[in-house]
């Protein structure tokens, strides 16, 4: 009861502060003394002290955030990443570059869903950097409630619609002219080659789709696969659907139906235009050896079969920086093969998009200082760094280049072309490509039945999902000098879950406010970051802990380290104590449990809630991993049982959102939020 008044305490310090008018104030002393008033010398000189005590302090508290040697008022900006390494980059250089504005950042990944609760609840942030691409949400999957446009900014009467080239913002366009979201630096997909394996085995790199098939059928007799992919996921069925036939895609006929789909005018695919692309497919699937047990495999089964060498070639993007930390550096990107080297073609694809808050529109200076924002979001400095991230190599607005790597090098002759496909980013096409493409698979369906089912999947509603639970307050996410109440809430139901004494989780969690009412499974999640989030346990020492925590308050060398007060991580079951210093930097100066040090020998049960947990614990333990034949503390995902320690940690099998959504199916409820920081 103490903690929770502590930390409701502390949440007051956020609240608006009442505003003074020091001209209302009126302070006036009469000393009476033989029928008349008079003020003495001494006592003029009090009044004065306390006139101008009152009048200083009236203009501290009129002041919500003032700005230094300033006596004007800092403007908030609320800033949403779909990423917590968008930190990292955007985040520091907006901070820098308007040292005048007060940065919210709120990290979600929650992606249509959690952006869809945001608008039901006004709760969106002013300025929002997504890859989940909210404008194709279909209008007729009942999960979602409403029409993004209709809470999203127009770009369309602004200047900043011309940074763009036309050609590419046309796909961002609406039916009615408006511009709700502007497509950042692109990553580029295509077919990632393990070169080291074709020179180990004498095969030369294919530059057509004969040559293709050719270089599969030869790894196919020393047992390794020539191409696979991820058939598991809606999105990769879609890509594949679409990649193996872009030359026809680019046709009369293909592009016609390709601007329908996307404005959303058209729900279903001629049946001409199905046959030949579904044959098309069903020829590549046949010619790679694709199999129903395919439709089971997700990335990460594929992402260790490519780097042990069982795969040759993969489906993927210039974002290859995790097979090259690996150390796979014999890679190469090669197209997607058409019949012949003019048919080859890429996938150009945003990395991701920015939107506003429609409710700027006629918010005055907030209005202004976004949109300057956005500019220069859209500007050289912010785009080559976003690019560099998430290793883009084209870009869509005007007068601005970024380096490409030379291991990408390739792919100039393409871009130069322009021959970047523009795939289409649609829910309705991707449900109902990834019905058609696994029964293709399971062998229950030829191109011309593959086409019904596509056709009878794209008109289809989606059922309205479950109510799994159903939350009888809000939690902010907001944070004060004692924590964020959501992320609180968070963290000590995240504790009652893995049952332990202790437990840590990164900025990344705290995804946005907890609203009220009711949730399904896919809410619930987007409440959390991503799906392949785990918890890592250890009996550990205080020492340990103590480690840990202090590499996630004071940064390890992460693209997630703190850069300000809102990007701290949170606790269950200990209070961190943290100062500051004169740079902003923030520094932990003890754990505390119970307002008493935390032992340094005494054992404690505790949980570290991360994607990459293996990272963090690595550089917080200073692991030497050569002494361990230069490998990870932990097995390859695909390995792990569940139990089995790898270095004192377990890496449980089971992701932090399946244990989240299970927990609350079975009956469980929020946890309580507390104070988990005490501001040194």
């Amino acid at each position: 009861m103490a903690a929770n008044s502590a930390f409701h305490a502390g949440f007051l310090l956020i609240s608006p502060p009442i505003r003074h008018n020091s001209t209302c104030i009126r302070c006036i002393i009469y000393i009476k003394h033989k029928g008349k008033v008079f003020l003495e010398d001494r006592m003029k000189r009090i009044i004065c002290v306390l006139l101008l005590t009152v009048l200083i302090v009236s203009m501290l508290l009129s002041c919500s955030i003032p700005l230094r040697n300033s006596g004007k008022e800092k403007q908030r900006i609320v800033v949403q990443l779909d990423q917590d390494y968008w930190l990292a980059s955007v985040g520091k250089m907006l901070k820098e570059h308007f040292p005048d504005v007060e940065f919210d950042f709120v990290i979600s990944r929650g992606g249509a869903q959690y952006l869809n609760d945001a608008a039901l609840n006004d709760d969106l942030a002013d300025i929002i950097i997504d890859a989940s691409s909210w404008t194709q949400t279909s209008l007729s999957d009942d999960d979602y409630d409403i029409n993004p446009k209709d809470y999203l900014y127009d770009f369309s009467w602004t200047d900043i619609t011309n940074m763009f080239y036309r050609v590419y913002l046309d796909g961002f366009t609406n039916e009615d002219g408006s511009v709700n979201w502007l497509p950042g630096a692109a990553s580029v997909e295509g077919i990632l080659a393990n070169t080291a394996l074709f020179e180990e085995y004498g095969i030369e790199l294919p530059h057509d789709y004969v040559t293709f098939v050719e270089a599969c059928d030869k790894f196919s007799e020393y047992g390794i696969r020539g191409f696979a992919t991820d058939y598991k996921y809606d999105y990769t069925d879609s890509y594949m659907l679409q990649a193996w036939s872009i030359p026809l895609l680019q046709s009369t006929e293909g592009r016609t139906w390709r601007y329908e789909a996307m404005d959303g005018n058209i729900d279903y695919i001629p049946d001409e235009l199905g046959v030949k692309l579904f044959s098309r497919l069903g020829q590549v699937l046949k010619d790679t050896d694709a199999q129903a047990d395919d439709t089971k495999r997700g990335y990460s089964s594929i992402f260790q079969d490519f780097v042990s060498g069982k795969i040759a070639m993969i489906r993927q993007s210039t974002n290859i920086a995790e097979y090259q930390h690996e150390g796979m550096n014999n890679l190469i990107l090669l197209p997607y093969f058409g019949e012949t080297d003019n048919d080859n073609w890429y996938f150009s694809t945003p990395g991701y998009s920015i939107a506003m808050n429609g409710k700027l529109k006629g918010a005055g200076k907030k209005e202004e200082l976004a949109l300057d924002i956005v500019r220069y979001m859209f500007g050289s400095d912010v785009m080559n760094a976003m690019a560099d991230r998430i290793q883009s190599v084209v870009v869509y607005n005007k007068n601005v280049n970024v380096d490409v790597q030379d291991i990408f090098s390739n792919l100039i002759p393409y871009i130069e072309s322009n021959h970047m496909y523009t795939y289409i980013r649609n829910d309705s096409v991707c449900r109902a490509s990834c019905a058609a493409v696994q029964k293709m698979l399971a062998g229950d369906v030829d191109a011309t039945r593959a086409v019904e089912v596509f056709n009878n999947n794209y008109n289809a509603v989606k059922e309205k999902s479950p109510v799994i639970t159903t939350f009888d307050r809000e939690y902010q996410w907001r944070i004060s000098d004692t924590g964020s109440e959501a992320f609180s809430v968070r963290v000590n139901t995240l504790r009652e879950i893995c049952n332990v004494d202790m437990l840590i989780a990164p900025a990344a969690m705290n995804a946005g406010d907890i609203y009220k009412g009711s949730y399904t499974a896919a809410q619930l999640q987007a409440l959390l970051m991503g799906g392949g989030v785990k918890f890592y346990t250890k009996d550990a020492t205080g020492a340990e802990i103590k480690d840990v925590v202090r590499c996630l308050v004071e940064g390890c060398g992460r693209d997630d380290d703190p850069i300000s007060w809102d990007t701290l991580p949170a606790s269950s079951g200990f209070t961190m104590k943290i100062s500051r210093d004169d740079k902003g930097d923030m520094h932990l100066e003890d754990i505390l449990t119970d307002g008493k040090s935390v032992e340094d020998e005494k054992i404690y049960s505790f949980c570290y809630v991360d994607v990459s947990g293996h990272t963090l614990l690595e550089r917080a333990y200073n692991y030497d991993m050569s002494k361990h034949g230069g490998v990870h503390m932990y097995k390859a995902e695909a390995d792990i049982r569940e139990g089995e320690k790898y270095d004192g940690y377990i890496a449980h099998t089971t992701n932090v959102a399946q244990q989240w959504i299970q927990y609350f199916a079975d009956g469980g409820r929020l946890a309580a939020p507390e104070a988990y920081i005490q501001k040194s």
